[in-house]
């Protein structure tokens, strides 16, 4: 069974990052290795250096040298970033039915709870994860998303006014000179953006969250570089439900400096408001996808709409797609670029209802893979351990992926735990634990079964 060749599929797979681990005086290859056997090894909240050398009993100083290789070992995560963005573009792209339209660069945010005010770029700052003001670090980061399949590619730590203005603070966390400025999060995404066209990764629109679609910074960024994107916007965003007339007032007889700023008499709407215009006779039901409690119904809506920033001379066409979800009634709201006139609302409602795998893939990767788990202070450290967690991720997908047909209920957890079981070497460990999955997996089928006969 292909369970069995897990292992020596890892080592395979790891021989191709090689050159990302080599510093000026030897290649770090081999450590790469242990940690993310460590971090595969060990229980979610547990994966702190300590807890990984207590399971992988390496020789001599274990602790020492996984702590030098993650916080203070000059092996490049920009450069394996940028090799395993490549590499999931082109995972990707060598599957059947595979169109590079049907591929999302979803970008999103993750905050990672700290105790403390030593770890970089940590601030009582909004934290998603729990939906407050916490302290945290958070990381902008990007993905590739295709199907019901996500790959993280990319991040940045975004860094706090607080921080950037503390010069010390900065030295002694280690932030390179170049990056001790604070850059807002749409900024830095834009950054990953153009980061990874360069390294060749392939996608067919840029989405992401209410964050990067309000506003007008960073969607017109992303269209003039000619990129059609499906944006999540606040509910308050305001529209025009026709193309606004701008101009700039005459001066008026007697005033005193002409006018230079932008003005127009249209009345614009929120989404909000203008959704609540609407009659059913505007809305389509769409079964966006399958899920294993059944269909994923949405209601849809989309309509030709325009947008103004008061520092431009026009206005700017877009599409509002507004969905409503059959099962708990929640309305996502969002502004495209793409033409309404060649784009069916099939595609809208698909599109925007692809961030959902974002959001899995934050999941597992803190779940199972310690994304969040980590005891580093430098940026060094910090942005060592994100690139090996991309690492596992994409070899877990490529997993998952290899054997979709054999196994098509493999998830994340099923693949760590299994890996897990042939690193003890007690192949009726293996076993046993192969046994329990495939008897999870009959399980969910029947629950699946169930839900679609509903």
């Amino acid at each position: 069974m292909f369970l069995d060749d897990l292992i020596k599929n890892l080592s395979k797979y790891l021989q191709v990052y090689g050159e990302c681990f080599e510093t000026a005086t030897k290649n770090c290859s081999l450590l790469s290795k242990m940690y993310i056997s460590g971090l595969l090894k060990t229980e979610h909240s547990k994966r702190n250096i300590e807890r990984l050398n207590e399971e992988l009993n390496m020789k001599g100083d274990g602790y020492q040298q996984l702590q030098q290789f993650i916080t203070d070992s000059t092996w490049d995560a920009v450069k394996l970033m940028k090799k395993i963005a490549y590499n999931t573009s082109g995972l990707y792209a060598s599957q059947a039915g595979y169109d590079v339209s049907d591929v999302g660069y979803i970008i999103d945010e993750s905050a990672h709870l700290k105790k403390g005010n030593k770890s970089v770029a940590v601030s009582r700052q909004y934290a998603g994860t729990i939906g407050k003001v916490e302290n945290c670090q958070v990381g902008v980061y990007t993905s590739l998303v295709w199907q019901n399949h996500t790959c993280l590619i990319n991040c940045r730590l975004f860094v706090p006014e607080s921080w950037a203005e503390d010069e010390q603070r900065c030295e002694k966390a280690g932030i390179p000179k170049e990056h001790r400025v604070h850059k807002t999060k749409p900024e830095l995404s834009f950054e990953m953006l153009k980061a990874d066209i360069e390294a060749g990764v392939r996608f067919g629109w840029v989405g992401g969250d209410g964050l990067y679609g309000h506003g007008y910074e960073l969607n017109y960024a992303i269209e003039d570089m000619g990129l059609p994107f499906v944006l999540d916007v606040h509910s308050d965003q305001r529209i025009y439900e026709n193309e606004p007339f701008i101009f700039i007032p005459e001066r008026k007889p007697g005033a005193g400096r002409a006018p230079t700023s932008y003005r127009t008499e249209a009345s614009g709407i929120t989404v909000k408001n203008y959704r609540k215009k609407l009659d059913e006779s505007q809305w389509k039901e769409i079964e966006v996808r399958d899920t294993t409690k059944g269909k994923l119904k949405l209601s849809v809506h989309i309509a030709q709409v325009w947008i103004w920033d008061e520092k431009e001379a026009n206005g700017r066409r877009r599409v509002i797609v507004i969905s409503q979800n059959h099962t708990d009634n929640n309305i996502k709201y969002s502004l495209s670029n793409f033409d309404m006139r060649s784009t069916q609302i099939e595609r809208y409602a698909y599109m925007q209802a692809q961030r959902y795998w974002v959001e899995r893939a934050f999941q597992d990767a803190k779940s199972e893979l310690g994304m969040s788990d980590y005891q580093v202070r430098k940026w060094d450290g910090w942005h060592h351990h994100m690139a090996l967690i991309m690492l596992a991720n994409l070899f877990i997908v490529q997993e998952r992926i290899k054997n979709k047909d054999e196994c098509s209920l493999l998830s994340c957890r099923d693949v760590r735990i299994m890996i897990v079981a042939l690193l003890t070497g007690d192949m009726k460990l293996f076993e046993k634990r192969k046994k329990q999955m495939e008897i999870r997996h009959k399980q969910r089928f029947k629950s699946i079964e169930r839900n679609f006969k509903d």
